[in-house]
């Protein structure tokens, strides 16, 4: 499972932040998932055994955010992280915004006392752990991926036709 990253001391490192957060990543949909469903449930007996569409946004996202959580594992996993980078990075932007999104509703459901609360609350803070850990996938995954592109980060030196020399540190334009 350590394929993410190179086999130097840092990016050892850095494969470990990556496995630690996406697991407390999955931890937290976890939680959001016990939170959407227990609300539908609670929605499901409160309208005498009908299922309504009332939460059907919510499912969607806990959807999409599970999808990402499995297109992340397997790219990081097969070791395909370096040609699906954007694509995941885009997948958790896009996830990581809806969950903002349901951070803000549910927010104002909790501050109002919403009932049943305690549900409200494990989706809420579901919805806030995997914003959180999803921005941190964001930030590692997309580390490395500068110090691909850019080569003053190497310590070369870029001249008007994108050859790269020397160690000098100077960028000639």
């Amino acid at each position: 499972m350590a394929r993410v990253g190179n086999t130097s001391g840092t990016a050892t490192s850095h494969t470990t932040l990556v496995w630690v957060t996406y697991f407390l990543d999955l931890l937290a949909w976890i939680v959001l998932l016990a939170g959407i469903s227990s609300l539908q449930r609670t929605d499901y007996v409160n309208r005498g055994g009908t299922v309504s569409d009332v939460y059907s946004f919510q499912w969607w996202v806990v959807v999409f955010q599970f999808i990402t959580l499995v297109g992340v594992f397997y790219a990081c996993a097969a070791g395909h992280h370096e040609i699906g980078r954007v694509a995941m990075i885009a997948f958790l932007a896009i996830s990581t915004v809806l969950l903002f999104g349901e951070t803000n509703t549910f927010y104002g459901n909790y501050r109002r006392g919403v009932e049943p609360h305690r549900r409200v609350t494990t989706y809420f803070v579901g919805a806030l752990l995997s914003s959180i850990f999803n921005l941190l996938l964001i930030i590692y995954l997309g580390n490395t991926a500068m110090e691909i592109v850019s080569p003053f980060r190497r310590g070369g030196v870029v001249h008007k036709h994108g050859a790269t020399t020397g160690t000098t540190g100077a960028a000639t334009v």
